[in-house]
């Protein structure tokens, strides 16, 4: 299941726009194209979340779903080489905000269970040592 739809995008482009982007001639968008954008934004989501949550994630939260867009989006308007700073702007927050996910310091409200085979919390913990820079004489 796709984390965001063409749907999606239409709600933040025009069709005709969104056309453009995709179609090398007509009015349509290049459905094949769309999904491939999606699933490439997918696949970034995934790899910064899998190292926390059990991905794919089902049901997609709506911050998810949000920056599944803006991924698709950006990657769409760099297949033309033509990409608006707004739309690199949001590329670059949403994968800021993957990365700050991926290293624990925010979360994602989730309905997936926490990943087996993310980070382990380490134990730091251990015996007293028994030898200690202050101690070390008198022995």
């Amino acid at each position: 299941m796709a984390y965001c739809t063409q749907d999606d995008l239409l709600k933040m482009i025009s069709q005709e726009e969104l056309a453009e982007l995709t179609a090398e001639f007509g009015d349509a968008p290049d459905s094949q194209v769309v999904a491939e954008a999606i699933s490439r934004g997918q696949a970034e989501i995934d790899a910064y979340l899998g190292t926390v949550y059990k991905v794919p994630l089902t049901p997609v939260p709506a911050l998810i779903k949000a920056l599944a867009v803006d991924l698709a989006l950006f990657h769409l308007y760099a297949r033309r080489s033509a990409v608006p700073p707004v739309r690199q702007q949001k590329y670059e927050a949403a994968l800021a905000f993957l990365k700050e996910v991926a290293a624990g310091q925010a979360t994602v409200a989730t309905g997936s269970e926490p990943s087996t085979t993310g980070r382990q919390a380490a134990d730091l913990g251990g015996a007293t040592r028994l030898f200690r820079r202050d101690t070390l004489g008198e022995w």
